[in-house]
């Protein structure tokens, strides 16, 4: 929302109070005017370029589309209508008169010297000066004529204005030549083509050019510049560098983080839609599917898998688990973020000005927003996010390379599983024949997902622990009781650690469990891989009061999962009890208990685990890590316990209890057996003698196996699902989510073209109607923030406002000219680039004159080429790509690169799953900044102190600021010292001579090499650099071993050091940072 910044809720209070108490505006005909200033005005006046600015700055505040604050109380003027304006008064007149301002008492207020008249009213500190009031009043004196806002006319395609010379290649040049000659001005010639390729590079990918393809493009250059542009440009877009540039600003308006954002901040799985966003860029996806697809690609006919995860984009949104908050309260805020987001990205509009009260400037009523949050509001999504990592709705998404494996994987899964169930039907007379004289012996058989197995039997001097079929054994000194197997060992008196085994991740399913028996109501854990000392990271078994419970756990309490069986088991008797976990669902589908075969109800926690459950901790037997949750309360046997790598079904499990009570069933006589009996006396046949049976479950227990590898590749990812029911929303009377008002149904505002009537309302007919041609403001806004990106100033210079309060375009028609070509060529968002950076204008020389400073300071008019600081993440990666050191890898989880500790835990409440930063190692501390993990309450200091927005909020115009604190980041931070030393290395390397070795570091930072009177500069900065290193090689070392990566062994210490201090330099010359 845009803040009011010129006055005060205190002022605006005092502002109304003052209105009210003044005269009714219609009966001041005896205001006294102050004579008129002559100050000349153009010679035709328009509404839309003169007029409106004024009346929106001054009067509408008052006067303007928000009913609520009208004033006066008894005879409300509207000045933003014409029949507001032309609406006579209380004395038969309006308060303008069209034709005659000094007839007019819009005018004679205006000249008014008497402070109980006078407008803007003295308390608003606000006041025309003299040629706004000559501009009235020539508009009146020329008939008054108003017009519809600029933004919310109907796009057409304008004629293109005739070139004066030859300078113009296209019609954008076109436009832009004919602006500069009405304020007499010509366009600079082109840049040198070596600069050219840089501001292009740099442009379309993000990253400098290598020496090479700057040499190979003066070469095209020199036979045509326009030729080799064009060449380059469709080169460099169909990179995937390219893709993941222009990602980057999609992302900052798409508000993407790895964090939820508010409260506790943890984990959240969505950088599967950051990768779609990066292939939909890549594949050059035409702008209204990639529009449809983001905000509706779920209710699409039969949705692709990309199409759900495109709906990611309302799912980026920062969301609470907070305990205590109102789900009614956050249900409101996410729909009005969601409308926030919608109408700047898509239409440029502040909506959100409009969630208290009607827009106090654009004609956007409450009614307009609220019925434009109700296209949101019919989400399953709960308001509380629970703190879970992957808050349903959801889908799992593999990597885009196991794909094709994983949908063959499924078939493959099917056609075992029906093979399987076939088999069960035709091995009965198998299992005729076999149970005539059948034999049970309950073995310790494994499998090869059978991780640990303890049998827990025998010896009461050792402990056997087979580990992926390799048995050792133990000291171990147990009680022991008469059990299933023999003699079990009695775990209540005594813990005993047994190694690093038994670990698992967030995203893997596994089974553990075994034979157990209680005397008493014992509590405490049976076995455990858990840290108590670390929010009690990891995994047990664990007996709650005599009832199998099973905790897996992150950070207790708020990212774990918990199971707990509803009633005890009996005392003095075994029973089998497993459990399983199944990391690749959420809520409460990811944990089950089995007692003697069955599943059992149980109470489950959400599984809210975040990212982590390893712990270096050991795996422990009667107790968790230090004799936490030792048993207490009553004895505890246990006997045959297994952890398995899968999730067992329940047949299996059945198997596995039932093996001692078969041995019972067998010896009664066939004729005698339940149908139970029978039916298990088959399943433990089928399970663990019958060999086509058991070739089949090898074949299933591989192929889930793969699928598990699949899954711990890839992620689940946050999509939108629409729920079953008409939407639809409420007015809240001040914004207030508890002051219910009049029901709504989706509508888009009023003030636009209207949605077909046939048209669904719902997500989908809005996303279609966001890309319609006759909506005015998708193809401008678009056009507008392009041209943003790659001039550095958009031609509407408030980028996300095309409000009434937003700034007037420079170029109105070549803006409509643009919007024009965007929606003919089929919304092809990289033809619209190319036909950008092909353009004169934009291969103009970045000088500027005192001329062109002195009229086009800001380049507003385009009289130069673009010129200004490169984004965050553009120089983070220039500084890896320059070096040598930049990752190519593509996709996949967020990174954790370099950073000053105690930047996370210092905002992070104790229980957050991003409490503690731990930097990757290896490739990850090199690869492109888009993929750094982004959390909310503290984004990466480097990228901040850059710029780089919070992704709180949705953000389509980053901050531009120049400070001291930059300067700090780029001239130490380990990411640039690094990258330093690796240019110097390779410098060093390349070439024995000074000229040659400074030339190899300008020409992959500028794209050049020195000039003759540039190199005693750098010569002298070696020369001290060399004598200081050599007389202090602890300083020349400690400089040298910043980063992950070694220096050099082969390399002089002192003189590696020296050329690392040029490097940095030439890295932070204000040409390097700077396109």
């Amino acid at each position: 929302m845009r803040r009011l910044s010129s006055i005060g809720l205190a002022a605006v209070t005092v502002l109304l109070s003052q209105c009210n108490e003044s005269e009714p505006i219609a009966t001041l005909d005896s205001a006294t005017p102050t004579a008129p200033v002559p100050v000349s005005a153009p010679v035709e006046v328009t509404f839309n370029e003169h007029i409106q600015p004024i009346l929106s700055e001054y009067c509408y505040h008052c006067h303007g589309p928000d009913e609520g604050t009208r004033l006066p109380e008894d005879e409300p003027l509207r000045l933003d209508l014409a029949e507001g304006a032309f609406a006579p008064r209380e004395n038969g007149k309006p308060v303008i008169i069209k034709g005659d301002a000094k007839a007019s008492l819009l005018v004679k207020l205006l000249h008014s010297t008497d402070e109980d008249t006078v407008m803007p009213p003295p308390e608003s500190h606000k006041s025309l000066n003299a040629e706004q009031i000559a501009l009235l009043e020539a508009w009146i004196d020329q008939g008054a004529e108003f017009q519809d806002h600029w933004a919310f006319i109907p796009v057409e395609r304008p004629a293109l204005p005739e070139p004066d010379s030859e300078w113009s290649k296209q019609p954008i040049d076109q436009f832009i030549e004919a602006e500069l000659a009405e304020h007499q001005l010509q366009p600079n010639d082109d840049e040198d083509p070596a600069r050219l390729y840089r501001r292009l590079h740099f442009d379309l990918t993000g990253l400098p050019p290598s020496p090479e393809d700057v040499t190979a493009f003066e070469a095209a250059a020199a036979q045509g510049l326009q030729q080799a542009t064009e060449a380059a440009a469709d080169r460099l877009l169909a990179t995937t560098a390219s893709a993941e540039h222009f990602a980057r600003h999609w992302l900052d308006a798409a508000r993407y983080a790895d964090t939820h954002g508010i409260h506790i901040d943890n984990y959240r799985a969505i950088w599967p839609y950051r990768d779609w966003v990066i292939e939909a860029f890549k594949q050059n996806m035409p702008w209204d599917q990639f529009t449809i697809e983001q905000i509706a690609g779920d209710m699409l006919p039969e949705p692709t898998l990309d199409q759900l995860v495109a709906t990611g984009f309302h799912r980026c949104l920062p969301t609470t688990g907070e305990g205590g908050a109102i789900a009614d309260e956050y249900l409101a805020i996410y729909a009005q973020d969601r409308t926030d987001t919608t109408s700047a990205v898509w239409l440029g509009l502040t909506m959100g000005c409009a969630a208290c009260h009607d827009h106090k400037f654009d004609p956007i009523s409450m009614k307009d927003t609220y019925s434009f949050n109700a296209f949101f509001r019919n989400t399953p999504m709960s308001a509380l996010d629970r703190n879970n990592a992957e808050h349903p709705p959801n889908i799992f998404v593999p990597l885009r390379q196991d794909r094709t494996r994983n949908e063959e994987l499924k078939t493959e899964l099917a056609t075992a599983q029906k093979e399987l169930k076939d088999r069960r039907k035709a091995a009965t007379s198998d299992f005729e024949r076999w149970s005539e004289s059948a034999v049970i012996e309950v073995t310790n058989e494994i499998d090869s997902s059978l991780s640990v197995h303890l049998p827990l039997n025998g010896d009461p001097e050792n402990l056997e622990l087979i580990v992926d079929g390799e048995s050792t054994s133990k000291p171990a000194k147990l009680d022991q009781v008469e059990a299933p197997f023999g003699q079990a060992k009695l775990v209540s008196n005594k813990a005993i650690e047994l190694g690093d085994h038994a670990s698992f991740s967030r995203s893997d399913q596994i089974t553990y469990g075994g034979f157990i028996r209680i005397e008493g109501k014992p509590t405490g854990a049976v076995i455990a891989r858990m840290d108590p000392g670390n929010k009690f990271r990891g995994w047990d078994f664990y007996l709650q009061k005599g009832a199998p419970a099973g905790h897996v756990i992150d950070q207790w309490p708020h990212a774990a999962s918990k199971i707990a069986a509803n009633k005890p088991l009996a005392e003095a008797k075994w029973h089998h009890v497993m459990i399983t976990f199944d990391g690749t669902k959420s809520g409460h589908q990811a944990q089950a208990i089995y007692i003697d075969g069955k599943r059992v109800p149980a109470g489950v926690t959400p599984n809210t685990v975040g990212g982590n459950i390893e712990t270096e901790v050991p795996l422990r037997l009667g107790s968790r890590h230090n004799n936490d949750s030792k048993l207490q309360g009553g004895k505890v046997a246990l006997q045959d316990f297994r952890f398995y790598r899968r999730l067992l079904p329940e047949s299996e499990i059945a198997s596995l209890a039932s093996g001692t009570m078969l041995q019972t069933v067998l010896a009664i006589p066939a004729a005698q057996r339940s149908d139970t009996q029978k039916k298990a006396l088959y399943d433990y046949y089928l399970n663990s003698i019958d060999e086509p049976s058991r070739v089949l479950r090898t074949r299933i227990n591989a192929i889930q196996s793969e699928q598990a590898e699949i899954k711990k590749r890839g992620s689940v990812s946050l999509i939108m699902r629409e729920k079953n029911e008409e939407p639809y929303a409420h007015i809240l009377n001040r914004g207030v989510y508890s002051d219910v008002g009049e029901k709504v149904t989706p509508e888009t505002p009023a003030s636009l073209p209207p949605m077909p009537a046939d048209a669904p309302r719902n997500r989908l007919g809005l996303a279609r109607w966001l890309v319609a041609k006759d909506n005015p403001l998708t193809a401008r806004v678009t056009m507008n923030r392009l041209w943003y990106q790659l001039f550095g100033t958009g031609i509407v210079e408030t980028v996300g406002d095309f409000g009434i309060m937003g700034a007037r375009p420079s170029h109105p028609r070549l803006l409509d000219w643009l919007a024009s070509e965007f929606m003919d060529s089929g919304w092809d968002y990289r033809h619209m680039v190319k036909t950008l950076v092909t353009s004169r204008a934009y291969r103009q020389s970045a000088h500027a004159s005192p001329d062109k400073l002195e009229i086009d300071p800001a380049n507003r008019l385009v009289s130069r080429g673009p010129r200004y600081r490169l984004d965050a993440e553009q120089i983070r990666d220039l500084a890896l790509a320059g070096s040598g050191l930049l990752s190519g890898k593509v996709g996949g989880p967020p990174v954790k690169p370099y950073q000053p500790e105690g930047i996370w835990s210092a905002v992070a409440m104790p229980q957050s799953n991003t409490r503690n930063y731990k930097a990757d190692t290896g490739e990850a501390l090199y690869r492109r900044s888009i993929y750094t993990f982004w959390k909310r309450t503290a984004p990466h200091p480097a990228m901040e102190i850059l710029n780089a927005p919070t992704r709180e909020v949705t953000c389509v115009q980053r901050e531009m600021t120049n400070t001291p604190l930059q300067a700090f980041v780029t001239l130490n931070d380990p990411q640039f010292v690094e990258a330093s030393r690796h240019l110097a290395e390779r410098a060093i390397r390349s070439h024995p001579e000074f000229d040659a070795r400074a030339d190899f570091i300008t020409q992959r930072l500028l794209a050049r090499t020195l000039e003759d009177s540039e190199r005693p500069f750098v010569r002298q900065t070696l020369d001290a650099a060399n004598q200081s290193f050599s007389t202090d090689p602890e300083a020349a070392k400690a400089l040298i071993s910043t980063g992950e990566t070694q220096p050099d062994a082969n390399l002089d210490p002192a003189e590696l050091a020296a050329w690392t201090l040029v490097a940095s330099q030439i890295l932070n010359l204000d040409e390097t940072l700077n396109k």
